[in-house]
């Protein structure tokens, strides 16, 4: 017996998939090395007790936090692009 309705064949993974990929590694390397320079910035201007203790964290936070969101944003904007569409509920519709 013949089976009129085939069986589709699985979706392979697109160009977007590759790319979103991709993004979500230069997300991560953005992320994770200005985030851990900030971090240093940061922790140097608690540790120290100089005058400029108060500059040295708010350099920390602005010259690597704002890095690290643009990063961060990257990851969650890769994370969006690369999640394929789910299937039609009725993929038969203009049989």
């Amino acid at each position: 017996m013949h089976d009129p309705k085939p069986t589709p064949a699985p979706p392979s993974p697109g160009s977007y998939a590759v790319w979103a990929i991709v993004v979500m590694v230069l997300g991560w390397l953005v992320a994770i090395g200005t985030g851990l320079c900030g971090g240093a910035f940061v922790i140097s201007g608690i540790v120290d007790n100089s005058a400029y203790s108060s500059a040295l964290v708010m350099a920390g936070l602005i010259m690597g936090g704002v890095p690290c969101l643009v990063g961060i944003g990257m990851i969650l904007a890769a994370r969006k692009w690369g999640r394929r569409k789910p299937p039609s509920a009725q993929p038969d519709v203009f049989t």
